[in-house]
């Protein structure tokens, strides 16, 4: 919810990408939007293994784990 982020800075997080699970840490959080989506708490995340940070993830693609 805009204003009130679910996941802390340095959680760890999981999201899909492209049809691939994708797992890494919370490395900023827009709580008020961002541009993409201003209605929603959106989280830059880093992956380390990659050496990349995902940009402007809604928080309602994130989980804490995912299952199958």
């Amino acid at each position: 919810m805009k204003g009130k982020p679910k996941f802390k800075h340095g959680d760890t997080v999981c999201f899909i990408f492209k049809g691939e699970v994708k797992k890494g840490i919370v490395y900023i959080i827009d709580e008020f939007g961002c541009f993409s989506d201003p209605e929603d708490v959106c989280y830059d995340i880093l992956i380390e293994d990659e050496n990349m940070i995902y940009k402007h993830i809604p928080e309602t693609m994130l989980g804490s784990e995912l299952t199958k």
